[in-house]
């Protein structure tokens, strides 16, 4: 089924496997994750009336003095590091660090740090943190990002989920469409992935970005990422803007589409991690971090340079729903660690039926509506990458859901 990927480890001889490569091999046991949490917190201002007093949860006052400038960030901050350190973890806040005289990266492998969200903001059409909320609430931009922790730890799973239960049931967090959730994948070590395992990775996700984005909402206001940065690697990567002005020659493997055979040629022509790391980034300061982001090993800015070598998946609209973050946390490690394993059945297995789709599509009987069709695409990848049932249905049912209930405001909005 995978005669072009057969060729592809050949050529590339005993390198792909791992040998003569002066960096150790990628193991599914060393793998390395970190996730980043972006929430909005309201503080009460002083003298307003609670405009939801039948929750529960506690709500920080802030004194109608302090509500411009930085008392009410490090109010915030300070608070869900508080709630953090209470399930016995360590964590800390950017403005605690800065007071040291230290750094984010002296933190990276211990703590959980509190920032600023870049993006997240109030929205006056969001009814979660939009309308009368916020003439009582001020909003904060909250990022919560996890130290790096081995992906396959059990220890790990129970951390996240320390650490979504307390969130949730201490604080009053929302999550609009301006919120996401993001994970980093790279290895125990610190040192990147190697090239072969980032060829393959960019290759399952380049045949897999529609399925994975189907758990992006179609109606939200952000779902082409018009307040963040995530967008399709299929659509503004150099990658697709140089297929895109290519004149197709004739296809060696009919059954793949042109496109694809094109693209995985291409990953697996780049002969260092820079040009990977370009080649899958977009030209513009926009696309350079696509929804899977391999802008670190490109090079291109400050950022990149200051960053971990990891890919980051930022596809996911943020969310206070615990179980949904952590099952998609267990997702982006799978979809990882099949790329590590490489020629074993899970990587072949997901991606020939990704390359291979038309031929599945045509053997069905029965029509599907939107949902379903795309609800069925996203099962069977989880299968294919052996994920559990238990974690992949909730998002399941999400896609069956979202895109069953989704009305087009006009045609050719989803693309």
């Amino acid at each position: 089924m995978l005669e072009l990927y057969d060729s592809a480890f050949q050529s590339l001889g005993a390198y792909s496997l791992g040998k003569n490569d002066p960096c150790p091999p990628d193991t599914a046991q060393d793998l390395a994750l970190a996730v980043e949490l972006k929430f909005l917190l309201p503080l009460l201002i002083q003298g307003k009336s609670d405009p939801t007093p039948k929750d529960p949860r506690p709500v920080q006052v802030i004194p109608k003095h302090q509500k411009d400038g930085k008392a009410p960030l490090i109010l915030a901050h300070e608070s869900i590091a508080r709630t953090i350190r209470s399930v016995h973890l360590l964590a800390t806040t950017t403005d605690t660090i800065s007071s040291r005289g230290l750094s984010e990266p002296n933190f990276w492998n211990s703590h959980w740090i509190v920032k600023r969200a870049g993006s997240a903001e109030a929205r006056d059409d969001d009814k979660g943190t939009g309308g009368s909320l916020r003439e009582s609430y001020l909003w904060v931009p909250v990022e919560i990002s996890s130290p790096k922790m081995r992906a396959r730890d059990p220890a790990t799973d129970m951390k996240i989920k320390r650490v979504l239960q307390a969130l949730t049931t201490n604080h009053r967090l929302a999550a609009n469409y301006t919120c996401e959730v993001h994970v980093h994948l790279g290895r125990m070590d610190g040192r990147p992935l190697t090239l072969p395992t980032l060829q393959r990775l960019a290759s399952l996700l380049w045949a897999a970005e529609p399925t994975l984005r189907s758990i992006r909402n179609p109606a939200s206001p952000n779902y082409h990422n018009v307040f963040t940065w995530g967008s399709e690697m299929r659509r503004f990567s150099r990658l697709a803007l140089d297929l895109a002005s290519v004149v197709p020659d004739s296809n060696p493997e009919p059954s793949i589409a042109q496109q694809d055979h094109e693209a995985l040629d291409r990953i697996w022509g780049a002969s260092s991690y820079l040009d990977l790391g370009r080649l899958l980034s977009g030209p513009t300061k926009q696309y350079r971090r696509l929804g899977f982001n391999f802008s670190s090993f490109g090079l291109e800015d400050d950022r990149a340079h200051r960053s971990p070598r990891t890919v980051e998946f930022r596809m996911m609209e943020g969310t206070t729903q615990g179980d949904l973050i952590h099952s998609w946390v267990r997702i982006c490690a799978s979809v990882c660690e099949a790329a590590i394993e490489g020629t074993e059945d899970r990587f072949c297995r997901a991606l020939g039926r990704l390359l291979h789709h038309d031929d599945d599509d045509e053997a069905r009987e029965k029509p599907e509506t939107p949902g379903a069709e795309r609800a069925r695409a996203f099962r069977e990848l989880m299968q294919d990458l052996g994920v559990p049932r238990s974690v992949s249905s909730g998002f399941e049912v999400k896609v069956r859901q979202d895109w069953d209930d989704f009305q087009p405001a006009s045609e050719g909005r989803i693309a």
